[in-house]
């Protein structure tokens, strides 16, 4: 696995679809992206929002000595599981098989992204690792959707991430996406945690950018319903 193939930078600055320019000297990091098919990348809903604020965005692969910076030409933000699907045509990336199954508790996983890369030309990536503490609904989204609470705490930038889950002797596989960190409080007591999406969502989704279902389009599965 190459890690700056799978991770991209996703950054705000200026951009000129017409020039295929992005002037990277005024950029600022906002989060991690990673490749789902050709041209089309994920990432964290708020992690797109944000950036688009600062002004256009680009997905950027920070490889040394093989810096690839392309503008987003589209966007879908699924704001129910805090999901966005990018369309970056032209950028290389690593596409990482995908693991739809739920994980155990303790099962070890790790992400990798640039978690306070926050200003071009200081930029890091940086991994993280740890196990699944629980897997659950997550209520802090208004679509409840599955998803696991991680035994690290995910820093900023590190939020679009690909969590990775890599079982003994087999290929490394997207698991879930990177959301935030989470401090889960009972009376008095609080335990600092993070929160990431279970990827089996992406199954439920139809999009625009696509045409149709992600499940049948991309994976040849049946469409899942949202229980």
């Amino acid at each position: 696995m190459n890690a700056y193939a799978v991770n991209l930078a996703v950054v705000a600055g200026r951009g000129s679809h017409e020039n295929k320019s992005f002037d990277l000297n005024y950029s600022l990091f906002h989060g991690t992206a990673f490749c789902l098919a050709p041209n089309l990348f994920l990432t964290a809903g708020h992690v797109y929002r944000d950036a688009k604020g600062d002004g256009d965005v680009a997905l950027a692969r920070l490889t040394p000595g093989k810096l690839q910076v392309v503008q987003v030409e589209d966007f879908e933000i699924f704001e129910q599981i805090d999901l966005a699907l990018l369309l970056c045509p032209n950028l290389e990336a690593e596409i990482l098989k995908f693991h739809f199954g739920a994980l155990e508790y303790l099962t070890d996983v790790f992400a990798l992204g640039y978690a306070f890369g926050l200003e071009h030309p200081t930029y890091h990536l940086r991994a993280f690792k740890g196990h699944i503490v629980t897997r659950r609904g997550l209520n802090i989204l208004t679509g409840n959707p599955p998803g696991y609470e991680l035994s690290f705490v995910p820093p900023p930038g590190l939020s679009g991430a690909p969590l990775i889950f890599a079982g003994s002797g087999e290929t490394p596989a997207v698991t879930g996406l990177i959301l935030q960190h989470h401090t889960a409080e009972y009376r008095e007591r609080k335990m600092e945690l993070g929160l990431a999406l279970d990827i089996v969502e992406i199954l439920t989704l139809d999009s625009r950018l696509l045409g149709g279902s992600i499940a049948e389009r991309l994976f040849r599965r049946p469409r899942l319903v949202r229980e």
